[in-house]
């Protein structure tokens, strides 16, 4: 390829172009390549400027070794997408500093035309996908600007030619996402990116779940079988069950503990709710599930298994957006015998530590004669005459189930479950932690449950005999609103200064709730349909063609993308010829072309203008003059850069002249 210079308006879309492909990854970027990008961009300005000369090669060396020990360092041994995409990006900013011939350029649009496909591995949104059509406009403007001559400085031109060329893909772009399949290993490639990261950990300390509740970020989406959600203060969806306690944190019991314990047997003592999650990324295993699960047979098919404690979990951590459908059943008995280790396990607390507990746990067993249910009637008592539910309970020191239960008295969902769980065990009474999330908000325009980080929330389990595992919140004791309502609404009526100064959470006035929720479920439509897309379309096919065998789809797809291609190159034949009729100089050309291929030698295909007419000029030198000025302009409008209407206006003149001298011939 020839070294071909480009415009500097050329050179302006490229950058924005640049920026533009850029935009989408900036939320999971490490920062500082985020910076060198745009400085990049800042020195190809001061270039094109003419401020600063291009960089010597020793700058260009510098800046890749940077680049490559800044990857090493971001991104370590994992050469994951997130690696290879930031590579790539690192590559286009790299790239711009040395832009200056049509050849660069090409890569450099090329390269970009990738990165920006990159997009959907990180955003299922619509409005991304909105975004990236848009971009790829402005791209193909990009790549048409490059092959415009150098003087020229027109911005709308470039623009007008990629619509012409993007318009007619639209049709074949639409006939093969109906038809193509998806590609499955594509679209399940594991991102481990930062945007997944919020969510329930494997362990709950004081502050876990309130640290949570300053999030107002989406966790996950559900819709029933129905449209019939249970009452709110039946909403608890499981996630974890956390049974062993080191005098600060709740933890999963060991690999080998679990081993030792039984799969807890289920009574269901009602019908089952069907309804279906749409889970977004947490970079967790675990599974959300209405309180209480049931075994599905597709579980396993779909990487999902249900753990001995009745909660689900995934075969991977989930790095994408994940949907499945559960049943659950809300009046259930849950494991009524325990032998005596299992007992033991339940029972487990370090032997030193929140002596103070201890002794009241004593008292109060002593009190209530060994009868667990006089004993947890004293636990729920104590907590709703003397404690407050709040977002800051303060710090919590080494003893810090002493400290809330003597001296602050104030703590999230995670210190009263704790705290419980701690006093039950003390006395004798076996018990354990539950995590998850408590409510959701519900949206009439597409009928689900939408719950948030906010709603993270932590419980207790008590084992009774005969009874087997009952759910026991102590929140419900102390602030009862909160279980009846969601974490927003009961914070935000509270005017809690911890809640309210995390973010803007949620809009007052009444109409733009309404927005706000019919914005919610438009992007929950587009979630669903997204996701459900490759069993739609398997039925949709199956429908229109009446199989799936191989001969009926190559036959689906060749037969309605030779219709979209006919008729867009009959669309642009038409345009041509438009155009030709439209033009009076081409007309009065080809007019004069087939005058003088009668009277002499007919045009040849492989004859370029300005070769024929000084063949004619050899033949009929009567108008040899006219015939060599009229090549020479001919010559001059195809590979000199000067304008092509100054050229056609001098050349106009001459075909007339030659059309009358050869009719008067």
């Amino acid at each position: 390829m020839r070294h071909v210079q480009i415009s500097r308006s050329a050179v302006i879309l490229q950058l924005v172009t640049f920026v533009a492909v850029l935009l989408p990854h900036l939320n999971w970027l490490p920062i500082w390549t985020t910076l060198l990008a745009l400085a990049m961009v800042g020195a190809r300005l001061m270039i094109h400027t003419g401020r600063w000369p291009f960089p010597h090669w020793l700058i260009k060396l510098a800046l890749i070794a940077a680049s490559t020990v800044g990857l090493i360092i971001s991104f370590g041994g994992n050469a994951g997408p997130e690696a290879m995409v930031a590579l790539l990006v690192l590559g286009l900013a790299l790239k711009l500093i040395e832009i200056y011939h049509r050849r660069d350029a090409l890569i450099l649009l090329f390269v970009a035309l990738f990165v920006l496909a990159t997009a959907f591995l990180f955003h299922e949104s619509v409005w991304v996908a909105a975004y990236v059509l848009l971009v790829v406009w402005l791209l193909l403007a990009a790549l048409c600007a490059i092959h415009q001559r150098p003087e020229r400085t027109e911005w709308l031109p470039p623009f007008k030619r990629a619509f012409g060329l993007l318009l007619p893909a639209l049709p074949l772009m639409l006939v093969l996402f109906l038809l193509f399949p998806r590609l499955e290993p594509f679209w399940s490639v594991e991102i481990s990116s930062p945007r997944a990261t919020t969510g329930l950990s494997d362990s709950m300390s004081p502050g876990d779940v309130s640290d949570l509740a300053l999030s107002d970020a989406l966790a996950f989406r559900v819709s029933f079988d129905g449209n019939q959600p249970p009452a709110p203060a039946q909403r608890y969806w499981r996630a974890l069950v956390l049974g062993q306690f080191d005098g600060r944190s709740w933890r999963q019991a060991s690999l080998d503990q679990r081993k030792q314990l039984r799969e807890e047997k289920l009574i269901t003592e009602a019908e089952p709710q069907g309804y279906e999650i749409v889970l977004e990324p947490s970079g967790m295993p675990w599974l959300m599930a209405l309180d209480l699960p049931m075994a599905q047979a597709q579980a396993q098919a779909q990487g999902q298994r249900m753990t001995p404690f009745k909660t689900l979990v995934s075969n991977a951590p989930l790095e994408r957006r994940t949907q499945y459908r559960l049943e659950s059943v809300q009046d259930y008995r849950l494991q009524p015998l325990l032998t005596q280790q299992e007992q033991q396990h339940y029972l487990q607390l370090p032997q030193v530590g929140n002596d103070r507990s201890r002794e009241l746990a004593r008292q109060w067993q002593q009190d209530s004669n060994g009868e667990p249910e006089l004993f947890i009637r004293q636990l729920m008592n104590y907590f709703n005459r003397e404690f407050e539910y709040t977002l800051a309970p303060g710090v919590l020191g080494r003893d810090g189930i002493d400290q809330f239960l003597f001296q602050t008295r104030r703590g999230y969902c995670e210190h009263f479950a704790g705290a419980s769980v701690f006093l039950l065990r003390s006395a004798g009474i076996p018990a354990r932690v539950v995590t998850g999330y408590q409510g959701g908000e519900w949206n009439p325009y597409e009928n689900y449950l939408q719950l948030r980080q906010y709603d993270a929330h932590a419980w207790t389990e008590v084992w009774l005999e005969g009874q087997g595992w009952i759910r026991l919140d102590p929140t419900a004791a102390v602030a009862p609103e909160r279980i009846e309502s969601s974490a927003v609404q009961y914070f935000q009526q509270r005017g809690d200064t911890a809640f309210s100064g995390g973010r803007g959470f949620r809009l007052q006035a009444e109409w733009a709730r309404q927005l706000q929720q019919r914005y919610e479920a438009f992007n929950f439509a587009w979630h669903r349909w997204v996701l459900n897309y490759q069993s739609q379309q398997t039925d949709l096919l199956k429908d229109w063609l009446g199989g799936l065998d191989y001969w009926r789809m190559i036959l689906a797809l060749m037969l309605p993308a030779t219709a979209v291609v006919a008729a867009v190159m009959g669309w642009q034949l038409r345009q041509r010829l438009r155009a030709g009729r439209r033009d009076p100089f081409e007309r009065k050309l080809q007019r004069l072309q087939a005058v003088l291929g009668q009277q002499f030698e007919p045009r040849q295909p492989f004859q370029s203008l300005t070769g024929w007419l000084r063949v004619l000029a050899t033949q009929w030198p009567e108008q040899q003059g006219r015939l060599e000025q009229l090549a020479r302009l001919d010559e001059r409008q195809r590979y000199a850069r000067d304008s092509d209407q100054q050229l056609r206006q001098q050349m106009l003149p001459l075909v007339d002249q030659l059309l009358r001298a050869a009719r008067e011939r």
